[in-house]
């Protein structure tokens, strides 16, 4: 239907339309029948070695009962072994969300997942624990985690073979940091094993979770670890290892943090081989004692050295004569060898021959994948870093490749390279109005930021070819994933208001090269900009700097994004539409960062995030907006990944930490309530945080909690127009109105993921009074300050109404729900023209090349860029496509 004018507008809200919930089937009432869902391969590259694969699928509402058995099967129809688990719930009880295991390798396609018994592995994985450990066996290997102690992992066989023994963690800290002359007293560190829970019995992927601390030989325990250990059918091993700092900036500089393993070898010296991946294919190896292969006329085995450099059997000692015994025994044996990864462009390795010698140069290159082997003829160990060169400084070390075990050590922080320096970037507060930045005492610190890295392990029988490490590299820089389609994603009605990629008319086409060329732009600035680094790897930056050709690295609250104004959310919504793999990378590494670094796991500010800034965790602003479930869910669901599920778990009580951190603290008194929350960020996030929980749980209280949030809202004399700030008790959930309606700017209320937290909502929750007023705030946030004030008085200014063009998402929101054309159009006016920016089109500038003596290197730009407009241009673009796409202008405005 039609409306022309404010006061047929207000009638027809008077009675909009609920948030309506589908109904539940009935009792007596079958479900429909359930469709398989159909998967492939995230940018077609499949499961081709010996490893699991692990992702989430969802499921149409009302379909998918909690007791229906799944299945998978190949395009062929044959069946593919699977475990299944659920990872959320409808409303109605129906799942919403599974997750799944399957092991390779496999060459298949394409596959689905339907209805039926599913297949189990020929040697499914066991699990059996003891008082003193947890024993998993997978086919011919046998894994053994201990309940106590430094080892994670006590030893691994392979048909019988000791392969792996003794798997802890270690960490190096100093008590100066880097560059600081005098007395340094370094300190070792190793793993302190507190408690082992096993997660995942089989039969395609065990999990067991180890929870503890690094403990150094004087009794000193800190840095909190949990790492996941995951075996699966194919009998690869995969650790994910988390950690927190929990130690003092000023006294405490990591000089190296790993994981440390012992390899047992058997073979003699000739018969080991050493291997590390380079960059893309490249492979370095050799033997720990190489065959004279550069003397054909002097060593008679001369000819064999090409088959030990394949990892091949050549013959041993005993089958030479003593002549060739004798010229062998005169080549030096390497006891030590080293990958260093200490910038994202350049890697080098070193061997030595030991512990007193100096370390050689045998080669360097640019961007490791971060694969490395040890072992011989006999069985060695393959080992693998995720993210090697993207999180420099990296490293892969062998030590003792002489003796009987080898020490392999996988540096997540290199002690090649300097010690790590936590401190804030500045001693003194440079303040808001220049430098952007909100600082207070006590505020810059890194006490509870966290880290996540995946560590990939394959005890084998043999040295493989070079070929087949190769794909193992390949692995581990990009782990397969199966994926669904884009329209199945949405015919599911998950993650809110998207759709797919949509190029049926010319001007569609031209909107969507828009997003294309603005998402593409971000992801060559990662690039460009080498935004890599181990604390660094997955931000992006908030402002750039047109007279330096720069972002502003080093201005204040101009520097790391740190999610603000949701560029997780742009991204993630971005890979959905069009199943780009690239685009997923891109999400999936901010949400690593995001969700770990920029956010409190301990301390006095756990549960919040810190605001952007130089530092990651710099800013004085900790927020609920920056550690919100909203911006985890897309990679949880997607993937299955418990870490991420662990991140979203512990936010839900992050409300309560505004007891001791107001978010308005500076802008408004204490009232008689013990902290103060806006409707947005904050009660926005905090519910997010439960509606995460609802749907993994299905416990109703969660959902209560939103309910009552909402109604709180609603009820107030405004609706959505009063506050934005509450007050608000955490105990009890309750928001309270306490005056001050269009006394502050609005436009934080939806911008940083509060909108599409709600369009999540729609169907979820049946509350008509929320709806209802949700809609009037749809209908007038944007709309122009005559109409406004006739409804809300004439403090309704444009004055704190935020940017038009990052909220035509609302009007679009109501001309949907509403049926409005008249609304739908004024969506499309007010984003494609910025009306209070002089009236020019809101398409962003073009790129440009940038040379010579005005930049150190060739750059390419996009004039006065902002992830904040970027991220909100790219949503409301979205979400207007998806709300009111048909209603789209027929020609896009001249400057377009």
């Amino acid at each position: 239907m039609g409306v022309t004018s404010g006061a047929t507008r207000r009638g027809v809200l008077a009675s909009s339309l609920a948030l309506s919930a589908s109904a539940a089937p009935g009792v007596g009432q079958a479900r429909p029948q359930v469709a398989p869902v159909e998967a492939a391969w995230l940018g077609d590259a499949p499961l081709a070695v010996a490893a699991a694969a692990i992702w989430g699928a969802p499921w149409p509402r009302g379909t998918l009962g909690k007791t229906v058995a799944l299945r998978a099967v190949s395009e062929t129809g044959a069946a593919i072994p699977l475990q299944t688990w659920p990872l959320a719930y409808w409303p109605d009880g129906s799942v919403k969300w599974t997750g799944h295991a399957i092991a390779g390798p496999s060459s298949e396609k394409r596959f689905r997942i339907e209805p039926g018994k599913p297949a189990a592995p020929p040697r499914p994985v066991t699990v059996r624990e003891t008082t003193d450990a947890v024993e998993i066996t997978a086919g011919d290997l046998v894994c053994r985690l201990p309940r106590s102690g430094r080892a994670l992992i006590g030893q691994v066989l392979v048909k019988g073979r000791e392969t792996l023994r003794d798997g802890r963690l270690v960490c190096l800290s100093r008590d100066k940091p880097p560059g600081e002359t005098g007395t340094v007293t370094t300190e070792t560190f190793d793993s302190m094993v507190e408690a082992v829970t096993v997660e995942q019995r089989g039969p395609v992927r065990a999990l067991v979770r180890i929870d503890g601390r690094h403990r150094s030989a004087a009794g000193r325990a800190w840095l909190p670890f949990c790492v996941r250990a995951a075996v699966d059918a194919a009998g690869g091993l995969k650790l994910t290892h988390s950690f927190t700092f929990d130690g003092d900036a000023a006294g405490d500089f990591i000089a190296g943090l790993g994981v440390r393993f012992d390899a047992p070898l058997t073979d003699e010296l000739h018969n080991r081989h050493v291997r590390f991946s380079g960059q893309g294919e490249g492979m370095w190896g050799e033997a720990v004692r190489n065959l004279p292969g550069w003397a054909p006329a002097k060593f008679a085995l001369a000819d064999r050295f090409a088959d030990q450099l394949e990892g091949r059997p050549v013959p041993a000692l005993s089958a030479m004569d003593a002549k060739t015994r004798e010229q062998l025994a005169t080549v030096p044996a390497w006891d030590g060898f080293r990958l260093f990864q200490g910038e994202s462009d350049a890697f080098t390795i070193d061997k030595r021959t030991g512990a007193n010698s100096s370390w050689l140069r045998a080669d360097q290159g640019g961007r490791a994948s971060g694969l490395g082997y040890v072992g011989g003829v006999s069985g060695g160990v393959a080992f693998g870093l995720r993210d090697f060169w993207q999180r420099h400084p990296t490293g892969l070390e062998i030590t003792g490749a002489t003796g009987e075990a080898a020490t392999v050590t996988l540096w997540l922080w290199s002690p090649q390279a300097q010690a790590m320096d936590l401190r804030h970037y500045s001693d003194k507060a440079h303040g808001l109005e220049i430098q952007y930045e909100d600082v207070e005492p006590g505020h810059s610190t890194p006490l509870g930021i966290a880290r996540t890295n995946e560590i990939f392990l394959w005890p084998l029988a043999a040295t493989p070819s070079r070929a087949a490490l190769s794909a193992m590299a390949s692995h581990v820089a990009a782990p397969p994933l199966p994926v669904c389609a884009p329209t199945y994603y949405q015919a599911c009605g998950v993650f809110g208001a998207w759709s797919p990629v949509d190029r049926s008319t010319p001007v569609k086409a031209r909107l969507q090269d828009e997003l294309d060329r603005l998402a593409g732009f971000y992801l060559n600035e990662v690039e460009q900009r080498r935004w890599y680094g181990f604390w660094d790897h997955g931000d992006v930056m908030h402002t750039y700097d047109q007279d330096r050709h720069v972002w502003r690295y080093d201005v204040g609250g101009y520097a790391w994004a740190n999610s603000e104004l949701a560029p997780d959310l742009w991204f993630w919504t971005a890979y959905l539409r069009s199943g780009r793999a690239d685009l997923f990378r891109l999400a999936e590494a901010m949400t690593r960062h995001t969700g770990e670094v920029d956010v409190y796991h301990l301390g006095p500010f756990k549960g919040l995030g810190s605001r952007h800034n130089v530092s990651h965790w710099g800013d004085g602003a900790k927020e609920v907006r920056i550690s919100q479930a909203l911006l985890r869910r897309h990679y949880y669901y997607l993937t299955a990944d418990e870490r991420t599920g662990d991140l979203m778990a512990a936010e839900v009580d992050a409300d309560h930490a505004l007891a001791a951190v107001d978010p308005v603290r500076k802008r408004l008194e204490k009232s008689a309530y013990p902290t103060h929350a806006r409707t947005g960020p904050d009660w926005f996030a905090f519910a997010s945080n439960w509606l995460v929980a609802w749907e993994r749980t299905g416990d109703t209280r969660w959902r209560d909690k939103i309910i009552k949030g909402l109604d709180a809202i609603a009820a107030s004399p405004l609706g959505m127009f009063s506050g934005p700030g509450f007050g608000y008790d955490p105990a009890t959930a309750t928001m309270v109105d306490i005056g001050g309606a269009f006394a502050t700017s609005y436009h934080l209320v939806t911008i940083m993921g509060g909108a599409e937290f709600v369009f999540e909502l729609d169907g979820l929750i049946d509350d008509p009074v929320w709806s209802k007023a949700w809609t009037r705030f749809c209908v007038y946030y944007n709309a122009p300050q005559v109409e406004r004030q006739a409804t809300l008085g004439p403090k309704a200014t444009d004055r704190v109404f935020g940017y038009p063009v990052w909220h035509a998402k609302l009007t679009a929101w109501a001309a949907h729900k509403l049926n409005d054309p008249v609304l739908a159009r004024r969506a499309w006016d007010e984003f494609l023209i910025d009306r209070r920016g002089g009236g020019k089109p809101s398409r962003p500038p073009p790129v440009t090349r940038v040379t010579g003596s005005a930049v150190l290197d060739s750059v390419d730009e996009i004039a006065n860029v902002s992830t904040n407009q970027s991220s909100q241009w790219s949503l409301n673009l979205i979400e207007l496509l998806a709300l009111v796409g048909d209603a789209a202008p027929e020609r896009l405005p001249e400057g377009w």
